[in-house]
Order: C-alpha cells, then structure tokens, then sequence
C-alpha cells in the first residue's frame, strides 16, 4: 500500500510516499481503509523528533474510513461502514491503518468522509477541555484563545452550545470567521496588551481560560480573575507568584464512545467542522508547511483514497 513514511526527522520534505506492507490487524483489532487523515501542529512536533518516535514511522493521529472485511464484526462494526477516529500516535496517512475499536465511531451524517478525518483529534481535545477539564457551567465567562484555528473553533463553538458568554482570540483577519461561529467578542491576540483587553470586557477578568496554543498560555492566565482556572493541552505558560489562578494541563482522550455521543451536535449544526485546505497524500509536505505558517481558519486535511 502507499503510505507517507518518514525515515528522518526534519523539514516537510522528510514526509515522502512510499510502499509499505498492509497492516494486519491483530485480535480485537479494525482495519480501516483510509479515506482522509486530519493535520495538525502534533504532526509537525511528532516530525521534528519532539515526540521521541522511533523510525521509520507513519504520521497521522486520525482518519476516517470504512471497515474492511469483518474485523469490525466483535466490535459493532461491519464491512464497509464509515468510522473515524483518534487511532494513536501515528498510522494514518496511509491507505489503511489498524485501529481498537473503542477509538473508532460511526461518522456523523454531517459529514462526508473525505473531511471526517480531520475531526476527532481536535474535537475531542475541545470537548474535554470546555467540559472536562473547566466543567464550563451556563453563564460563565470564558476565554478561547486562537479561536480560528482546528482546536479553537471547535472549542469556541462547544462553549457557545453550554451557553456561555465566550470571548475569543484570533488575528484580525479572523475576527469575522469568529463571529460567525457564535462568538460575540473577539481581540486581537497579537496586541500586546489583548489580556488586559479581556479584563476590561468582563470587569475583572474571566471565569475559565482554554489556551489552545503554548503562544497564548501566559496571556490567558493574565486574563483570567483570581479564583479562575486555565486548561491547555498545549506545553509552556507559568502561573505567576501571587495570582490565585488554577493551570491544569491535559490531553485529548482516544475515545471513540466520547465521538458517538458528540455525532448529534455536528448532525443538528450545533458545531461545525471547518475545513481551510484539501491536499492529496503525495502532498503531505505542503500540508505541513501551511501548518506551521499558521494562520489557518479550521482544520487541514489529506485525502488518501479518492472514492
């Protein structure tokens, strides 16, 4: 099968197709035949060698795809419906991944499979974050920051639903994409003195914080009340001495059960995945460049199989 393969950590050109072996699921395993493959900063630290991964290895945290021949049978799963996933650590920017099925649900009606792939990392780090890690409650105010990008969107949107008074970030090029997704304040995260921005809003600072990006960490502790709490799943950001502010850092869970009882808000438009960039697989390299150019309204994705 074709797969991106790298061999040696570096530049986007280390990302270069290859034929490898089809995977072969083991018991209790699903193999997927790849349809497209979300793109994210994981992707590009994970290339640079941050993640520690042994190579040679596959990219690709998710997909989406469809079930081949009766692996998913134990599972639920049968021959050919379309499932996606947060798979693990890499896999998927391959014509097939193997997958446990836990991580693995049915695709939302909403969408197609050509863009499902790049959902379930972002989406599930936004839900745990707004709803696990801050418990946001109707009412509060909170902060998203980088409110354009794949995680902050998502967020944003998810804040939106739990009807809280949400006050996002983005560059000002952005500010009308964030509008659109419900928000109703959105500042400049590239003035300087945007946090103190967010304290004049909300007469004395916010109620919760999800900085999305390391960028954005210290800002939103410094827009954050005394008594609130900052959750990030990005690394960096220090509490200063004497504020009272709660920094908790986690991570997106690989929970497919958690993605199926999030299907309804994407089917009923309650959140909705935006896609900035389509690339082919042999185009992975361009993909990841567009990553770390930033600025990117939503999510980028491969399409590994066209039909």
């Amino acid at each position: 099968m074709r797969a991106i393969l790298v061999e040696q950590f570096g530049d986007p050109d280390m990302l270069q197709v290859r034929e490898v072996p089809l995977p072969q699921p083991t018991s209790g395993e699903v193999l997927v035949r790849i349809m497209s493959a979300g793109v994210g900063p994981w992707d590009v630290a994970q290339r640079q060698g941050r993640f520690g991964t042994e190579l040679p290895y596959i990219p690709g945290f998710e997909c989406a795809g469809t079930v081949v021949g009766r692996t998913g049978d134990a599972a639920g799963f049968h021959d050919g419906e379309p499932v996606y996933g947060y798979i693990g650590l890499g896999g998927a920017y391959a014509e097939y991944a193997t997958c446990r099925p836990d991580r693995l649900a049915p695709v939302p009606m909403a969408l197609a499979l050509w863009e499902a792939g790049a959902a379930p990392v972002d989406l599930l780090t936004a839900d745990a974050g707004i709803h696990d890690a801050l418990g946001l409650r109707r009412g509060q105010t909170v902060l998203v920051t980088a409110a354009a990008g794949g995680l902050g969107h998502l967020a944003a949107q998810l804040a939106v639903h739990a009807e809280a008074h949400v006050i996002a970030t983005a560059g000002r090029d952005h500010h009308d994409f964030v509008h659109k997704l419900g928000v109703r304040e959105v500042v400049d995260h590239y003035d300087a003195d945007w946090p103190q921005r967010v304290r004049d809003i909300t007469s004395g600072g916010v109620d919760a914080a999800l900085s999305t990006v390391t960028a954005t960490t210290d800002g939103a502790i410094a827009a954050t009340r005394d008594g609130g709490v900052v959750a990030t799943p990005a690394p960096g950001g220090e509490v200063p001495a004497g504020r009272r502010v709660q920094l908790l850092r986690y991570q997106g869970p690989m929970d497919g059960g958690r993605l199926a009882r999030l299907a309804p808000l994407l089917d009923d438009g309650a959140v909705a995945l935006i896609i900035s960039a389509r690339f082919d697989l042999e185009d992975a390299p361009a993909a990841h460049r567009q990553v770390e150019q930033g600025h990117t309204r939503g999510k980028i994705v491969l399409c590994v199989n066209d039909d």
